[in-house]
């Protein structure tokens, strides 16, 4: 009984070291495979402590008067001592699968502590990738933002792209048209530019015929007196001395002359080349113009802002060097005011 008693106290250590070591793996012991196993040792152990107790029964029965087997008697000495060598060599083989579970308790606690220091790093590691799946998240929202800004602005400029487009289209059409139109006016001026050359080529001829008429004139007409100046068919005096208008008609007139009378362009450039502000034959009457020798008023070289005769007092004409385009000289004088005058009379015939 001795013997039995010392087997149970193994029996019951060992099943309350497998306890112990079920509830020290009882955290996630399903996740790990020393978790598993310490379950399994411990299943071993209730599994062994269970034969040794049906055995202590079945060895405590043997004498009962009520069993049907054969029973020896309670004093043989060889059944004594058979069932101690077998319950040493029970106890023996108890103890060496005692000692294998043990280690294999201490070897799954160890790979249960690397799992620990393993499953601690791994949470540390996924706590980074956490940290770091918030940034990347974060960032992940910031770059979409910026891209549905970019998105925006992007269609923003496609749409410039196409108004810009559209407008170039209508300017280069503008330009293509302007370009035709150009062309067109180039081929008309080089049609103008060859007549005006033509025309160049007649006037120069027709001044050539002119001069020669000219030439061919003088010979027939007779030279202006002393002191007077021959243009075209008439000769021209200044009369420097300084008159009122009808004052110097009058001088004009003592030498058979009158004041000069504007014809043509060139008489114009002529008398405004004698340099000095000289009256001609033209006075106002009656609201109108006239020429001295009553010739139809048609030529006008006035000068810019005339005739200036509102308040009626202005009513004869001067050619002024004021001006600097001989074409532009007429001025318009109260008659009273004093200046130089030019005469011109027909020049004289064979």
């Amino acid at each position: 009984m001795e013997t039995m008693d010392f087997d149970d106290d193994v029996c019951a250590n060992m099943l309350r070291k497998s306890n112990d070591a079920g509830v020290s793996a009882h955290f996630q012991w399903y996740r790990r495979p020393s978790g598993v196993a310490s379950v399994c040792l411990g299943l071993l152990c209730v599994l062994l402590l269970a034969g040794i107790v049906g055995m202590g029964f079945y060895y405590g029965s043997v004498g009962h008067p009520h069993t049907t087997e054969e029973v020896k008697p309670a004093n043989s000495p060889n059944l004594r001592a058979e069932e101690i060598d077998q319950l040493q060599k029970n106890i023996k083989l108890f103890t060496i699968e005692r000692d294998q579970l043990n280690d294999s308790l201490n070897l799954s606690t160890t790979e249960r502590d690397q799992l620990q220091n393993s499953l601690n790093t791994m949470t540390t590691e996924r706590d980074q990738l956490q940290q770091i799946l918030n940034t990347n998240t974060k960032e992940k929202d910031q770059l979409q933002s910026s891209l549905s800004t970019m998105t925006t602005e992007r269609d923003q400029l496609q749409n410039s792209l196409n108004t810009m487009t559209t407008e170039r289209d209508q300017l280069q059409q503008i330009l293509n048209t302007n370009t035709k139109e150009k062309d067109q006016l180039q081929s008309s001026l080089s049609t103008m530019t060859t007549e005006r050359d033509q025309l160049q080529n007649s006037l120069n001829t027709t001044t050539t015929e002119r001069d020669q008429m000219k030439t061919r004139l003088r010979f027939y007409e007779k030279p202006c007196e002393e002191g007077w100046w021959k243009f075209g068919s008439s000769c021209y005096y200044l009369y420097s001395t300084k008159e009122t208008g009808w004052g110097g008609q009058q001088a004009c007139k003592a030498m058979g002359a009158d004041l000069v009378v504007i014809n043509s362009r060139e008489e114009q450039i002529f008398i405004h080349g004698f340099k000095m502000n000289v009256w001609i034959g033209l006075y106002k009457k009656d609201q109108s113009w006239n020429w001295v020798d009553k010739t139809v008023f048609t030529s006008m070289y006035w000068m810019s802002g005339e005739p200036s005769d509102q308040d009626g007092n202005k009513k004869c004409v001067e050619i002024t060097q004021a001006a600097s385009d001989p074409l532009k000289s007429w001025n318009v004088l109260s008659c009273t005011t004093k200046t130089a005058s030019v005469c011109e009379k027909k020049a004289p015939t064979q």
